[in-house]
């Protein structure tokens, strides 16, 4: 058995997401000593692993924690996991589109700023970014309580 801060250092996370992942029931296993300390085994270090793995993959923790309650109720929500997977493929596609998009347009903006450069002395103001083009939908990121969107 573990301490929750043994899992959380073999993890490479907080101890407080490790709370956090209990308290959204996604670890299982979890275990109070008779002082009122978690304690993990195996599994729990297993699925937060999995957990990590997931996130990295695109699935939400809500998401997981659908798919582990069906599973641990012996469902088997493989097919639901793989439309999922499937559906962030798809949208990891479309970033990539938009991402080349914005990249062809830097390399040309950089080309004729670069140009522009050359041609003005060194107090010359060219107003640089006044000269960015409108490259597409991507959305301006703001960030949030700890998180971008």
């Amino acid at each position: 058995m573990m301490m929750i801060g043994e899992i959380a250092r073999k993890v490479g996370v907080s101890v407080d997401t490790i709370r956090h992942y209990e308290k959204l029931g996604l670890i299982p296993g979890v275990v109070r000593t008779d002082g009122g300390f978690r304690t993990y085994g195996p599994e729990s270090l297993r699925r937060v692993l999995l957990i990590r793995r997931a996130l990295v993959f695109g699935f939400g923790l809500a998401e997981l924690r659908g798919y582990f309650v069906s599973r641990d109720r012996g469902g088997a929500p493989c097919r639901q996991v793989r439309s999922a997977a499937g559906r962030k493929l798809q949208e990891v596609e479309g970033q990539l589109r938009e991402l080349r998009t914005l990249r062809d347009a830097m390399r040309r903006v950089i080309e004729e700023w670069d140009v522009a450069l050359n041609g003005a002395g060194n107090d010359t103001a060219l107003h640089l970014l006044d000269r960015l083009p409108d490259v597409g939908k991507r959305q301006v990121r703001r960030k949030r309580k700890g998180t971008w969107s």
